[in-house]
């Protein structure tokens, strides 16, 4: 993780870099993808104000604390962004667990129904859907549903269509060029 460390109105020493770098790389521990981590150190007159901003992913946490001594103004600044990479990850974790049960549920729901989906008796052929995603339309460019497609290595993506107001789906055909699935209402 890259630390970026500014200091306003004070000489920033080498002694007060390193400890700040050191508490401030304890919070890695939280996440795996943090990418850089910015601490702002400040004096006014009998003010001294920590403040430290982590950029994890596509999240950005901030934390900013002020103290008479600006060892103190870290530590505070530190236990403060400990607490909300902390809680963040417990949610994450609730969420995995909540989506992981409605998966499982899903898949016995299947199985349970699984002849439904049968194509013909005479091949005695099954073929049972094996995964259900669920996630959040929200209208978008074609061109970002390109890019959004190449960026997660989707054969087809399904979107909103931002012109239209309508549900599409882009797929890669063999050839490698792109086709577009327009419903015409």
């Amino acid at each position: 993780m890259q630390i970026n460390i500014t200091a306003r109105h004070l000489n920033l020493t080498e002694p007060l870099a390193d400890y700040v770098r050191k508490k401030v790389e304890r919070c890695e521990r939280y996440f795996d993808h943090v990418a850089w981590a910015q601490a702002i150190l400040s004096v006014e007159k009998y003010r001294q104000v920590a403040e430290i901003v982590i950029h994890a992913g596509k999240t950005i946490f901030r934390s900013k604390e002020e103290s008479i001594d600006l060892y103190a103004a870290i530590d505070l600044a530190v236990d403060k962004m400990d607490k909300q990479l902390k809680k963040h990850k417990e949610i994450s974790k609730v969420h995995r667990k909540e989506k992981s049960l409605k998966s499982k549920s899903s898949k016995a729901l299947l199985q349970q129904t699984g002849d439904i989906f049968s194509y013909g008796d005479s091949a005695n052929i099954k073929n049972k859907i094996s995964e259900v995603k669920r996630f959040d339309v929200k209208p978008v460019t074609l061109g970002e549903a390109i890019s959004e497609m190449d960026l997660l290595g989707y054969s087809f993506y399904m979107f909103m269509n931002a012109d239209s107001n309508q549900l599409n789906v882009m797929y890669r055909k063999d050839n490698g060029s792109l086709g577009l699935i327009e419903p015409e209402i």
